[in-house]
């Protein structure tokens, strides 16, 4: 699922996806119409990984926008929320739902006071639910990813005075690698991590210690 069809048909292209839905997560009727249509062509649905989400504005508290904050809210929380409750019908138990955190909801970045506060409640949220959907053998996880290439994080990790700076933070002294974030998504998602009930997994190279 991602918010753009020619984005999404690319991936799916890439990576020889199943098939694809194009949505705005913080739009709860085209969430629905994406859930059925993969639990329709699936025949039901394991996991769901809870990943879409959007940048802060990088100002300071002070200077945070109401407008953009209530949108990062509406994506990064809203958003994700309307991906798991909806998902939750289509589940096929035993299932597992990963949100997609950040090491800001545990170590918050300055400047960031919008997308570290969305970050730190998709973790309750997590929590949360796994608290409630334990009995009905629904494993509830939140992954904490530092730094990793995407569209995201590219004006930072580009820009090699910010990059040495964010490096200097990380005490493995280097950014993530999709394969490293990819085989931690698989093993999460899979039957080995369903008694990991409600954790907080960082992938961080030591960032959040």
């Amino acid at each position: 699922m991602g918010s753009k069809p020619a984005t999404s048909q690319q991936v799916a292209d890439e990576v020889g996806a199943f098939g694809w839905s194009a949505a705005d997560v913080s739009d709860r009727p085209s969430v629905d119409a994406a859930l059925a249509a993969a639990g329709s062509a699936m025949g039901g649905i394991d996991g769901v990984f809870v990943n879409a989400g959007m940048d802060g504005q990088g100002v300071s508290s002070t200077e945070l926008s109401l407008d953009v904050f209530r949108r990062v809210l509406d994506v990064n929380v809203l958003g994700a929320f309307n991906v798991a409750q909806g998902a939750l019908s289509y589940l096929a138990r035993p299932a597992t739902i990963l949100f997609n955190a950040s090491v800001n909801a545990l170590r918050p970045e300055a400047h960031f006071l919008d997308y570290n506060a969305s970050k730190a409640a998709v973790v309750s949220m997590a929590q949360t639910m796994a608290l409630e959907l334990a009995s009905d053998d629904v494993t509830v996880l939140a992954l904490a990813p530092g730094y990793f290439p995407s569209r995201m994080t590219e004006p930072y990790l580009s820009d090699p005075g910010v990059a040495e700076e964010l490096l200097g933070l990380i005490p493995a002294r280097r950014f993530g690698t999709l394969d490293e974030i990819a085989e931690v998504v698989d093993f999460l998602l899979g039957p080995s991590a369903r008694f990991m009930q409600g954790a907080v997994v960082t992938l961080d190279g030591g960032r959040s210690v």
